[in-house]
C-alpha cells in the first residue's frame, strides 16, 4: 500500500486558506469607541465638562455683550477678544455705548465715577497674563502695567478683579459654568447639543461685575433663598466645546430706590465662543509705550502743581490719576495743592464750597502757561477729600487743576 505524504507546498497552500479563511471572518474584537469627553457625562455635570473641554482646547476667541435696559435706554458693554487658556492669558476691547438720557448716577455705577461728562472711561483695552494686569484707556497712547495684585495702592482692588478664575479675563459668563447644573438638553444641527441651565445668585453677583457695581445690586446674603436661580442657555460644538452662552441676570437687581440702579429694569449677558485652539491675544509687546502703575498711579492730593495727569486708571475711581508727561496729551494740569484748614470736617457742601474757594484764588496766583491749557478758558476744577479722609488728614487740601482737553 502506498501511502502518499502531502508535499510542503500543498501543506502551505491548506495553511493559507485555512488563513484566508479565517481572516474573513466576523471581528471578534473590535475596540469599543471611546466614551465623549462631554455627552457621556451625567447631564447635570455635562456643562462643566463642557467647560473644561473648552479649556483644553487651549485657546478661544470671544464676544460678550451685556445690555443694562431702563426706560431712558439701554447702557451696553461689549468685549471682544482672545483667551489662552492654556498660558493664562487673554486681552480684549471692552467699550460701553450709553444713551445721553442715561442718568449720571446710572453711569457712574456701571462706568465707575467719573471726574467729567467728557471723560468717562468707555473705552478701553486689558490684556492679563500670569504676572501682570495691563491696561489702556482708548484716550491714551500707553499702557498701564499693574502688578498681579493689581499693586499696593488703595482703591486698585478693581484692578485685580479683572483677571478671572476659569479665563484670562473676568466677567464672561465662563465664570458661572462650574456651578452651572444642566436641567435639559436637546441636539443641534452638526452634532452639538444645547443645554437649559441654572446656577446660583452667588455666581453671578460674585463674578461677574466689579466689586462696586456689585454693591449696587441686590446682595445675595439678603436674596430670598426660594427665589428662582439664573437660568442660562449653553450652547457646545460636536466636541463638546462651548460657542455660545445667554442669561437673564435681572433677579439681581434691588427692589428698592437706593440703589443707583433703581432705574434699570433688566440685565442680560450673551458670549459667544470660536476659533477653539487657534485664537491668539493681541498681548503689549516690548515696542509698546508701558508705564508702571506703581510709579505713575497715585491719589490726587500727592500730585505736584504744574504736574500733568490723566483720570483713567482702570481702577473706576476719580480719586486717582496717571502722572504724565505735559509734553504729550493730558486730561489736566495741577496749578495748586491748597489747604482747607485742621478743623472738623465741614460737611459736604460747605467742603466743595471752601474747595472752589481756594482754588479760585490760587487759579489767580498760578502761572499762565498751567492756567492757559483751561478748557473752556478761565475754567477749573477742585476735588477735595471725603469725610473720612479729612479727619484722617492732618492738614486735609484741595487739589486744583484745569481741563486740558474737552
Amino acid at each position: 500500500m502506498v501511502i502518499r505524504r502531502p508535499s510542503l507546498r500543498a501543506i502551505a497552500a491548506a495553511v493559507l486558506l485555512l488563513l484566508t479563511a479565517c481572516s474573513r471572518g466576523p471581528a471578534d474584537h473590535d475596540p469599543k469607541p471611546s466614551p465623549h469627553p462631554v455627552f457621556s457625562k451625567p447631564l447635570g455635570t455635562q456643562p462643566y465638562a463642557a467647560l473644561q473641554q473648552t479649556q483644553n482646547a487651549g485657546s478661544a476667541s470671544f464676544t460678550q455683550k451685556v445690555t443694562f435696559t431702563s426706560k431712558r435706554g439701554d447702557a451696553v458693554q461689549t468685549t471682544v477678544g482672545s483667551l489662552n487658556f492654556a498660558g493664562k492669558r487673554g486681552a480684549g476691547k471692552r467699550d460701553w455705548t450709553l444713551p445721553r438720557t442715561l442718568p449720571d448716577r446710572v453711569k457712574d455705577a456701571l462706568l465707575g465715577t467719573a471726574r467729567e461728562e467728557g471723560l468717562r472711561d468707555s473705552s478701553a483695552v486689558i490684556a492679563v497674563d500670569p504676572q501682570t494686569v495691563h491696561y489702556r484707556s482708548a484716550s491714551a497712547k500707553y499702557w498701564l502695567r499693574y502688578g498681579a495684585n493689581g499693586d499696593h495702592v488703595e482703591g486698585l482692588d478693581s484692578i485685580a478683579k479683572l483677571r478671572g478664575t476659569e479665563a484670562a479675563l473676568s466677567g464672561t459668563l465662563l465664570e458661572t459654568v462650574t456651578t452651572a447644573k444642566a436641567t435639559a438638553q436637546r441636539s443641534t444641527p452638526g452634532g452639538g447639543r444645547s443645554y437649559r441651565t441654572e446656577f446660583g445668585l452667588d455666581a453671578a453677583w460674585g463674578l461677574l461685575f466689579p466689586a462696586d457695581l456689585s454693591e449696587e445690586l441686590a446682595p445675595v446674603w439678603k436674596v430670598d433663598p426660594t427665589r428662582a436661580p439664573v437660568v442660562m442657555t449653553l450652547s457646545v460644538d460636536s466636541k463638546g466645546r462651548i460657542t455660545r452662552a445667554e442669561a437673564d441676570l435681572s433677579a439681581l437687581l434691588r427692589k428698592d430706590n437706593e440703589s443707583a440702579l433703581a432705574t434699570v429694569t433688566g440685565i442680560h449677558a450673551e458670549l459667544a465662543l470660536a476659533a477653539h485652539g487657534s485664537a491668539k491675544p493681541a498681548m503689549p509687546t516690548s515696542s509698546d509705550m508701558i508705564l508702571d502703575a506703581g510709579k505713575a498711579v497715585m491719589a490726587d492730593e500727592d500730585t505736584k502743581p504744574g504736574d500733568c495727569i490723566d483720570f483713567n486708571t482702570g481702577a473706576r475711581t476719580n480719586a486717582l490719576v496717571v502722572r504724565v508727561t505735559c509734553s504729550g496729551p493730558h486730561d489736566a494740569r495741577v496749578f495748586a495743592q491748597t489747604p482747607l484748614g485742621d478743623g472738623s470736617y465741614p460737611g459736604r457742601e460747605a467742603a466743595e464750597h471752601r474747595a472752589l474757594d481756594a482754588c479760585g484764588e490760587a487759579f489767580d496766583r498760578a502761572p499762565s502757561r498751567w492756567t492757559d491749557e483751561a478748557v473752556p478758558r478761565d475754567h477749573y476744577w477742585s476735588s477735595w477729600p471725603l469725610e473720612a479722609e479729612w479727619k484722617a488728614s492732618a492738614e486735609p487740601v484741595a487739589t486744583c487743576y484745569v481741563a486740558s482737553r474737552a
